[in-house]
């Protein structure tokens, strides 16, 4: 109660100060005017403490509002008053107009701001528990999946809007639920984001979908705990299931450009393909990967990148962990457990 009142009466005298300034022209021909020199030097004013920093910086900006709240209300309250004199109303007298504008213009800052606030408790507000509970049909491509909301999950939807679903976020959540469950959800693109910082992860994690173990999703722990930085998970920490255009080889341009260089070819069969800012590896029987080097004791592993055919119209992309002395086998189980994580949405 105490910090309320001093910061009712730091905010009150910017507010009555503008209020006075503005509230005693009676005169059409001085009040616009006035008001348009006051809204500009309002905006300068704004726009200048905007720009600054410091700590005092945030005080500022609570000053010119209130004093540009003021301003407005005396601006308002002088037009009511020369609308009663224009209409003899005793109702828009001065002495009855200035103290109810003043007390209601300052109020609206208020009612404003908590208004905003109990729309965005609203919007960002948990979706239904069916919502989280349940599996919700959607269709990408030729093949029927059903989708939990769970962390990690992020959805592009067919159409010319390209309408997207980030299912730990839960105005998006609480669409996707509602598409899918009017049987309007088709989708172009499917991706599982196992992988991330832990600021999100921690902001993902938080949901009912986590709350509960889901033998039936190999991607469920990688989704609902964050993968140690050392870690180099036998599954991808990051998929993406497309449409793609009929005859379309998703991986023919990384191919091209691997063939360009020299190979060079390691004892076990393993062909490691450098250009100036793309490292290439191949296994023997033809796989292979695009993949970055971080040269970095934080991340002292290979992120590759692979891409193949699921179907005729379907094509997967995944990013992985590795290092050259375990690509050969390693990427076989990587890319089986990355279709095995697509084919879990399969009924």
């Amino acid at each position: 109660m105490q910090y309320l009142g001093l910061f009712l009466s730091f905010a009150g005298l910017p507010y009555a100060i503008g209020f006075i300034a503005l509230c005693f022209w009676w005169r059409w021909w001085l009040l616009l005017p006035a008001g348009v020199v006051a809204a500009v030097l309002a905006k300068i004013e704004y726009a200048s403490v905007n720009a600054s920093d410091g700590a005092g910086a945030a005080f500022g900006i609570i000053l010119v509002v209130f004093m540009m709240i003021g301003a407005a209300s005396g601006f308002v309250a002088s037009g009511l008053v020369l609308i009663g004199r224009a209409t003899r109303s005793r109702a828009l007298r001065a002495i009855y107009v200035l103290p109810v504008v003043f007390i209601l213009g300052f109020g609206s800052y208020f009612v404003v701001n908590w208004t905003q606030q109990k729309i965005r408790e609203a919007r960002y507000a948990p979706p239904a528990a069916a919502c989280f509970d349940n599996l919700h049909p959607a269709r990408v491509a030729d093949v029927d999946i059903e989708i939990p909301v769970a962390p990690g999950i992020f959805l592009w939807g067919e159409g010319m809007n390209d309408a997207h679903y980030i299912l730990w976020n839960n105005p998006d959540a609480r669409a996707f639920c509602r598409e899918a469950d009017q049987g309007n959800a088709t989708l172009k693109s499917v991706v599982f984001m196992l992988d991330g910082s832990p600021s999100r992860r921690e902001m993902e994690t938080n949901r009912p979908f986590c709350s509960r173990p889901h033998p039936e999703y190999p991607w469920a722990e990688m989704a609902c705990h964050l993968i140690p930085m050392e870690v180099i998970p036998d599954k991808p920490v990051e998929i993406t299931v497309s449409v793609k255009a009929s005859g379309f080889d998703p991986s023919a341009r990384d191919r091209e450009a691997m063939l360009k260089n020299q190979a060079v070819v390691a004892s076990d069969g393993l062909r490691t393909y450098r250009s100036k800012n793309d490292l290439y590896l191949q296994r023997p029987d033809g796989y292979f990967a695009q993949c970055d080097d971080y040269h970095s004791k934080i991340q002292p592993w290979l992120f590759c990148t692979a891409k193949e055919q699921l179907s005729d119209r379907l094509a997967i992309s995944y990013n992985f962990r590795s290092t050259g002395a375990i690509f050969i086998t390693q990427s076989v189980t990587v890319a089986a457990n990355a279709r095995a994580i697509f084919s879990s949405l399969k009924p």
